[in-house]
């Protein structure tokens, strides 16, 4: 089931399609994914959750810096412009082309190879209620190698305010987030994915 990621976070992923039926804020994270999240000293939430992957970082990085690899695992419709300044576009509906208003849209704010991917959603579904909120909010993608073959994956998103969409939208990422990570795992790990 896709939910609304980067998308990451990203930003990108699962967690950037249509809403999950159900009450997704009561279900429980998938096992392997750890929640470090945190208010930060100006009161703003992050939502931070991490995986630790049993494959290179080199093949978890290209999951979301390839367009053709990202639409093999996420989204059947995906564009990346991977460049400072450039973009993500995706749709979790394939009939949606790219360039469609109701399509995923994040901004690249910068980025380091195989390191690092920081993003910021310029457009969102105008079905997300409270997609507005999504404005104020920052995501960021991490690339931990920590051996050879194991790669541990951190998705944060800061800037999370505290008024009624920002609530909503949060429990929804916090849910929708770990399903990306845990779904990464599943692909490119075998879902061998530790904490």
């Amino acid at each position: 089931m896709k939910t609304l990621l980067i998308a990451a976070v990203l930003i990108a992923g699962p967690a950037l399609g249509a809403p999950m039926p159900g009450d997704v804020h009561n279900a429980p994270l998938p096992a392997a994914v750890a929640d470090t999240s945190f208010i930060a000293p100006d009161g703003s939430r992050t939502l931070q959750q991490s995986i630790t992957i049993r494959a290179p970082v080199a093949i978890l990085w290209k999951a979301f810096a390839d367009a053709q690899e990202f639409r093999k695992w996420n989204a059947p419709v995906a564009a990346i412009d991977l460049r400072t300044g450039g973009s993500i576009e995706a749709s979790y509906d394939p009939k949606k082309p790219i360039g469609d208003p109701d399509n995923i849209h994040h901004r690249i704010l910068t980025y380091l190879p195989e390191r690092l991917l920081v993003c910021q959603n310029v457009q969102a579904p105008s079905g997300l209620k409270g997609h507005e909120a999504l404005a104020q909010v920052v995501s960021v993608l991490e690339f931990t190698p920590l051996q050879p073959g194991l790669t541990r994956v951190t998705l944060s998103q800061t800037g999370w305010g505290k008024n009624a969409a920002a609530n909503g939208l949060y429990g929804f990422f916090k849910k929708g987030n770990a399903q990306v990570l845990a779904h990464m795992n599943a692909t490119y790990g075998g879902g061998r994915g530790a904490k």
